[in-house]
């Protein structure tokens, strides 16, 4: 279902990201002659703390009338300037206020309590609340408009029309997620049949396939200990997967080179939220477990442009922290925070540091916290071991793989790259230079060249419900009904597929399904998901609704059967779906709704 974009003359990705965000285009002249020619967006650099970064931090700022006023380094900046403005209002009427500033919350699709939906809701900075959907369409927006800005300086004559969107998704997202972001987008002024998906772990896949890097690994048989092979010269069959490691999760995927370059996928796409981010919320518990959860809240809410500043110091910071790093670890904090704990604590801030279980390990002086490196260190701990774990897990039912490449901003981290060196020593490690970018980049490749991937494989089983003629030896009496003198078992889970199947991405499921009545204009079929292979009824715990397929249906006649074919493809990014009408043969348009 997915063709290469041969009727484009640009195809323009946006990577929308937990911690930061960028954008990146080739014209398809440039690709054709060398496909690494890509251009992506300026370097941006954010605040006191001189964070510079390849990508923008993921921030949205809006007035309270819910419009756009800043993205980025920028909005952050914005919005702690208000705050410090805001110093001398009336209590019950800061400025500050009025305004909306969501950072980090993309992780909101992948989390979400009861399901997503159209209507459902984030919180900001200062916990008022607004639609997801209106946040990532105003994010998304604001790429769109910065990347075509950019188009525009280097090219004339350059139309919308002319442009192909891709963008970036992680592999283990749901396809509620998917047509969300796909709303989003339009929303955003992406026409629908201009937009795709890269997932993230495939898109970083294809770059470094261009890329002509050398890996390294541990070889008892070299004088060095140390044995180097090309990832580009890697020969067809090699299976390798992909640790796409950013600021919200971990994004796995395991991949084999076919003969004719493009990419298997051998097991379906998997992870967790384990990325930079997970270090963050170590560190806030640790204060927390210090000073006190109310008076860590205050400090958010009250001192923004001081929080703000501490998550960039700490960003800056953990990125130096290594296994030889001994020692203290110096924190800067500003007066605002000792001055939070002071008036939210019924003891001191010297009281409380003096008072925790980490006395021993933590100092405080001259507006510092000087924090012992192994504590330090256990920040990582945890997302650390989790992805480790994880793979472990996975590598005992792929079996054996020549590689490991790590891409994403948290794989920079050399706490990540050691445990993993480490514990899989037999394997071949990639963390090429320009990780941070490889998503990105990919992104733009995918675009470009849709059917590098050959095939995937079903993270969910999907299906629908259906009403066999009950058979007390498989069925529960609890699904019995009597219907049209025939007794039949209510809910059952009957497979498009199951999950673990490999699907080409051209292969599709036909199912035929005949209306009850001749009033009917449509038929409604509910499609379920579920992780297991062999569920059993739509109500099993394991069991979810995923969404509602709308056929159509030819207008009624007598003697017209009207039986309709429904063809699903589930190989491609997003799950697409054609109906046909086996009278006439006609192909209908079909919705599908997830949210």
């Amino acid at each position: 279902m997915e063709a290469p974009r041969r009727d484009r003359i640009l195809v323009a990705a946006i990577d929308f990201g937990t911690t930061f965000s960028g954008y990146a285009f080739s014209f398809r002249e440039d690709y054709e002659n060398d496909p690494r020619k890509i251009q992506v967006n300026p370097t941006w650099i954010g605040g006191t703390a001189a964070l510079v970064s390849e990508k923008t931090a993921s921030c949205i700022l809006l007035d309270q009338d819910k419009k756009f006023v800043a993205f980025g380094y920028q909005a952050e900046e914005t919005y702690s300037q208000l705050v410090e403005e805001s110093e001398d209002d009336d209590v019950d009427d800061r400025t500050f206020e009025r305004y909306y500033c969501f950072r980090r919350f993309k992780m909101s699709l992948y989390n979400c309590n009861g399901g997503l939906t159209r209507k459902t809701m984030i919180e900001d900075e200062s916990g008022k609340k607004l639609p997801a959907l209106l946040v990532i369409s105003l994010c998304i927006g604001y790429l769109k408009g910065q990347l075509l800005a950019l188009v525009r300086k280097r090219t004339i004559g350059m139309e919308e029309n002319d442009i192909h969107w891709v963008i970036t998704i992680p592999a283990i997202w749901d396809d509620s997620a998917k047509q969300f972001m796909r709303e989003a987008a339009v929303d955003a002024g992406i026409k629908s049949d201009q937009l795709s998906f890269a997932l993230e772990p495939e898109a970083a896949s294809l770059y470094c396939r261009l890329v002509n890097v050398v890996v390294e690994a541990n070889d008892e048989s070299t004088d060095a200990g140390v044995k180097k092979k090309e990832f580009r010269s890697s020969k067809s069959g090699e299976r390798f997967m992909v640790l796409d490691i950013g600021g919200g999760t971990a994004d796995i995927s395991v991949h084999e080179r076919q003969m004719d370059e493009r990419l298997k996928e051998i097991h379906e796409p998997s992870g967790g939220p384990w990325g930079g981010t997970a270090v963050d919320r170590e560190l806030f518990k640790f204060l927390t477990r210090i000073f006190g959860e109310k008076s860590i809240e205050s400090f958010k809410r009250k001192y923004m442009a001081d929080y703000v500043e501490l998550c960039r110091n700490f960003e800056i910071k953990k990125r130096t922290i290594t296994e030889e790093t001994t020692g203290k670890v110096i924190l800067k904090l500003p007066p605002s925070f000792k001055e939070s704990v002071d008036s939210n604590s019924n003891i001191s801030f010297d009281v409380a540091l003096s008072n925790s279980e980490f006395s021993e390990k933590v100092k405080w002086y001259s507006g510092k916290l000087k924090i012992d490196a192994d504590v330090v260190k256990g920040f990582f701990e945890v997302p650390i071991q989790k992805i480790v774990s994880h793979v472990e897990k996975l590598l005992k039912k792929v079996g054996k793989i020549e590689m490991i490449m790590m891409v994403g901003g948290f794989s920079d981290c050399q706490l990540l790259d050691k445990a993993i060196r480490d514990n899989f020593p037999d394997i071949s490690i990639l963390n090429p230079n320009d990780s941070v970018l490889a998503v990105l980049k990919g992104a733009v490749i995918f675009g470009h060249k849709p059917r590098a991937i050959v095939s995937r494989v079903a993270r969910y089983t999907y299906g629908y419900e259906a009403w066999p003629k009950f058979d007390p030896k498989i069925h529960s009496q609890v699904h019995k009904v009597r219907l049209g003198g025939v007794d039949c078992c209510t809910g059952v889970f009957q497979p498009y597929i199951r999950i673990g199947t490999e699907l080409s991405c051209d292969d599709h499921i036909t199912s035929t399904h005949c209306p009850v009545s001749d009033e009917q204009e449509d038929m409604a079929i509910n499609i379920y998901i579920s992780e297991k292979k062999e569920p059993k009824y739509i109500t099993d715990p394991d069991v979810r609704h995923l969404g509602t397929l709308r056929l159509p249906l030819p207008a009624f006649k007598p003697g017209l059967r009207r039986k309709v074919q429904g063809c699903l493809y589930f190989g491609a990014t997003e799950v697409t779906i054609e109906a046909k009408d086996l009278e006439t043969g006609n192909i209908h348009k079909v919705v599908f709704d997830c949210l």
